[in-house]
């Protein structure tokens, strides 16, 4: 702001009595045309001349500043206090153009129009305006939200969120709230990082994150990473690290197809546990089984699981045939351990 002097001392003081006005630097340049002066050294000079306090006459130098702008200093003044009384977050140069508003119409609603209408307030709070130009919430709730945002996220550990800014506005556009915000941090937290270790590492090569683990909450921001598409990709990492873990491995796509067909990760736990023994059984009876057959088998596939039930039975059959031969003493005994 800019503060403009006349030079009489009875016209238009400020609010602390002295006799200036406190404009942006755009009306000030108005006003200055007009007579005003920036220089404080001038608010005493001319007092005898027309607009001085001891001067009567009509006052050339208001009279054009209110006809030129519609607006009076004094009204301009007041429209400045109540915009610092009901908007005090809004930049300065927002506060100005309501200001200016107010001092020309006298209504509250009109002057927060105006200012809604002007390109800096579509620089700074234009992700709130839909399509229709209706607004997804009030400037005041948009900046509460993104406090909200950065509380969720320095829960985890982020505390620097300049470059986070832009992704706010993105969530806020689509109308992603401060819960929902919550929500999906909360999924990760609980699916990624608070899972076996080998969940978090599949979720940072999925992702190209090889920073510190916040940066895993900041691609949460990034609007690549949607909703649904990431609470299917957590579960799927999920089984994807119980065959990991178990020395099993195959693409991401496949874990993708087998958690579609109903594979979950308390079934895929248990089946990659027991893998290794059920694949060398089989292999002792002379079959082969491998791990796609035990898969198809754990997501309900019929011929699998004969395959696998077939091979339990040999291998019992085996096994029972064996231990009768040690009791006997006969000569297989050589095949048992002693």
């Amino acid at each position: 702001m800019v503060r403009v002097y006349r030079s009489d001392l009875g016209f238009g003081q400020g609010t602390d009595g002295q006799n200036y006005y406190e404009v942006s630097p755009e009306r000030a340049l108005e006003l200055e045309a007009a007579g005003y002066s920036t220089n404080p050294n001038d608010a005493d000079a001319g007092r005898s001349a027309p607009g001085g306090s001891i001067y009567t006459g009509t006052d050339t130098a208001d009279a054009y500043a209110e006809s030129s702008s519609g607006t009076s200093t004094s009204g301009y003044q007041k429209g400045l206090e109540k915009a610092n009384a009901l908007y005090s977050f809004l930049p300065p140069a927002l506060l100005d153009t309501f200001a200016q508003s107010w001092a020309k119409y006298g209504d509250a609603n009109i002057a927060m129009g105006s200012v809604r209408k002007s390109s800096v307030w579509k620089q700074e709070f234009g992700y709130l305006q839909r399509a229709d130009g209706t607004l997804i919430m009030s400037e005041i709730d948009a900046l509460a939200t993104k406090a909200t945002y950065k509380s969720t996220l320095a829960e985890v550990g982020i505390t620097d969120f300049k470059e986070f800014e832009k992704q706010f506005e993105q969530l806020i556009s689509t109308e992603v709230s401060g819960l929902e915000f919550q929500q999906r941090i909360d999924t990760v937290y609980s699916g990624v990082v608070n899972q076996i270790p080998e969940v978090e590492k599949l979720f940072r090569d999925k992702y190209g994150i090889t920073l510190d683990q916040p940066t895993i909450f900041g691609a949460l921001i990034n609007p690549d990473i949607q909703d649904k598409v990431l609470t299917g990709d957590i579960q799927t990492l999920q089984l994807q690290a119980e065959a990991s873990s178990r020395g099993f491995s195959t693409t991401f796509s496949r874990f993708d197809e087998l958690r579609k067909l109903g594979l979950t990760q308390q079934s895929a736990s248990s089946l990659y546990e027991s893998a290794g023994d059920i694949m060398q059984s089989a292999k002792g009876v002379g079959r082969t089984l491998d791990i796609e057959t035990l898969e198809q088998a754990a997501i309900g596939d019929i011929e699998s699981k004969q395959q696998i039930e077939k091979s339990a039975r040999e291998a019992m059959s085996e096994s029972s045939f064996i231990t009768g031969s040690r009791k006997k003493g006969d000569r297989i005994t050589g095949l048992t351990t002693s």
